[in-house]
């Protein structure tokens, strides 16, 4: 595979800043990229998350398969088991066909949890069992299936508070976390801040020209 550094990554990306903090957690995405490890992406709402499982996927050897991105806070407590694993016909009013869940139509590519702390706990508990065994059961289904899906989290609250407060599993919390990519916020980016105006006025003078 072609070597590409982070520079090059944040052309491509779109991603602006120079700051020592987002240019390691580039960094980290790039090394990790070739592997099958889980990610654990932390950080506050607007700092870009959801750029990195993109570079992730498109660095690693999973590129040419699907990369799914799925925002765990914005689905309904009821429907998201049926979103992620699929869902039998007939397994609860409305279901009236069968359905292939996202870890399944992502064999052989990437999904991305973003907002991963807001899983519901027996969710949580389907998501291990995926990370430790590669299977999972359709809702309403009694067959095992398997999937080979490599899965990006990102959280913007403490998960290791949330563990500590029963909202999230312990044993999920480190499958999850096997390497961390924590992107600092841009109160502490400085120089980042100057870069990213000047980026904003330009596109705006562009834009009224």
């Amino acid at each position: 595979m072609i070597k590409v550094d982070v520079q090059q990554i944040k052309q491509r990306f779109g991603i602006i800043g120079n700051s020592p903090g987002l240019n390691r957690a580039i960094d980290v995405a790039l090394q990790v990229a070739p592997t099958d490890l889980s990610v654990l992406i932390t950080g506050e709402s607007g700092v870009g998350k959801e750029t990195f499982p993109q570079i992730i996927h498109q660095n690693s050897p999973r590129k040419h398969g699907q990369y799914i991105a799925v925002n765990c806070g914005a689905i309904p407590e009821g429907t998201i088991d049926s979103e992620l694993f699929g869902h039998e016909k007939g397994s609860f009013t409305g279901a009236l066909a069968d359905r292939k869940g996202y870890f399944e139509v992502a064999d052989g590519g990437t999904i991305f949890l973003d907002e991963v702390g807001e899983l519901p706990i027996p969710t949580q508990a389907r998501l291990l069992r995926v990370l430790e065994t590669g299977e999972f059961i359709k809702v309403g289904s009694s067959k095992v299936l398997k999937t080979n899906v490599r899965i990006v989290a990102a959280t913007n609250v403490n998960l290791i508070q949330a563990v500590a407060d029963g909202k999230f599993r312990e044993d999920l919390y480190y499958r999850l976390n096997t390497v961390p990519i924590q992107i600092p916020p841009l109160r502490e980016r400085p120089d980042d801040i100057i870069l990213l105006f000047r980026k904003f006025a330009g596109d705006c003078a562009e834009k009224y020209r």
